[in-house]
């Protein structure tokens, strides 16, 4: 699914959920109109929501390990600084 929604540009994307909408109201009661846009929105919602959520995981992720591959990136460099110098002044 990944790679067919990556395929479709925006104008296009948006231009099929008209047609099928406009589509579907041509054979649908009002009531059914109703009762099936209702439930598309429903899987929108339970889309969104879900999408939402991951991205508060993944920022609180990204937040509470961030400080540490920071720590641990300054730690090598000063390692390697402190390695650097300590062989030029083996070298007097």
């Amino acid at each position: 699914m990944n790679n067919l929604l990556s395929n479709i540009d925006t104008p296009t994307f948006t231009l099929s959920a008209i047609a099928i909408g406009y589509l579907l109201t041509n054979d649908l009661s009002p009531s059914e109109q109703n009762s099936i846009g209702n439930w598309f929105m429903l899987i929108g919602q339970v889309l969104c929501t879900n999408a939402a959520q991951q991205q508060v995981l993944n920022n609180n992720t990204n937040n509470n390990s961030s400080p540490h591959i920071v720590n641990d990136i300054n730690m090598n460099i000063l390692k390697k600084t402190v390695n650097q110098m300590n062989n030029e002044l083996n070298k007097f």
